[in-house]
């Protein structure tokens, strides 16, 4: 699962995910998902094109899913958290891969499992539905920050959705950053050094505050808010 850079609340981001795993624990099913499992800092949790056997709960830590281009070259198409879920595929196979940003604990069920209750249960089949129409919507803001926004407003976008989707409050403002400054330029798309010149310039405006342990200070979210909307003069920098 990725996450949104639009602004408004979603159906099923973080809570949606956490009734489908709920829903599941609730009932009488024995050895439904498997004990947590962990797993180190950069290690594979799955690969796009095996076979599609388990679907993943995250329960702590953050995973970045990516596809691989023919060239070598990595997309980043979103990142995980604790409550989403991965591998949730229409095909018998992995439509992305998975890596561990840093350590992280899953619990996972067997595909065969989740299909027999979702057959008989109607409310998980409904929560199902909410993280499926998040899903689209995520696609959909995606397409929008690499077609049509420009560096500021790219990275201003995601500060702002990150802190949504990690704190659920705007009130505690101080972000702790799991992925490095590479991932975030893949999923932006945009280079590293353009990242990092792009902070730079929000440091400058005293939008943003880069803290030491790898975590960033939001200074002025409405001003961010601004600039992730295209309503303030953004500094043209070279993708």
């Amino acid at each position: 699962m990725g996450f949104s850079n639009s602004q408004e609340s979603h159906p099923a981001d973080l809570p949606a995910a956490l009734t489908i795993a709920d829903s599941i624990r609730h009932h009488n099913l024995p050895g439904a998902f498997t004990e947590p499992v962990a797993y180190a800092k950069e290690q594979s949790i799955l690969s796009e094109g095996e076979l599609a056997t388990d679907i993943h709960i995250v329960v702590s830590g953050a995973v970045r899913l990516f596809k691989m281009m023919p060239d070598g070259r990595r997309q980043i198409i979103g990142f995980a958290f604790p409550g989403d879920m991965l591998g949730l595929s229409l095909d018998d196979r992995y439509l992305h891969s998975a890596e561990a940003i840093s350590p992280v604990i899953l619990r996972h069920m067997g595909r065969r499992q989740l299909a027999a209750l979702l057959e008989r249960d109607h409310g998980l089949r409904k929560a199902l539905l909410a993280w499926t129409m998040t899903e689209l919507q995520i696609a959909q803001d995606q397409m929008l920050l690499l077609g049509r926004k420009d560096a500021t407003e790219r990275l201003s976008s995601f500060l702002l959705t990150l802190l949504q989707r990690r704190n659920h409050s705007t009130e505690d403002r101080h972000l702790p950053l799991a992925m490095t400054r590479t991932d975030i330029a893949d999923y932006l798309g945009l280079s590293m050094e353009t990242v990092s010149r792009t902070i730079s310039l929000l440091k400058g405006r005293r939008l943003i505050r880069p803290l030491a342990d790898h975590s960033i200070e939001l200074l002025n979210v409405p001003g961010l808010r601004d600039l992730a909307a295209g309503n303030a003069i953004a500094v043209q920098l070279d993708p």
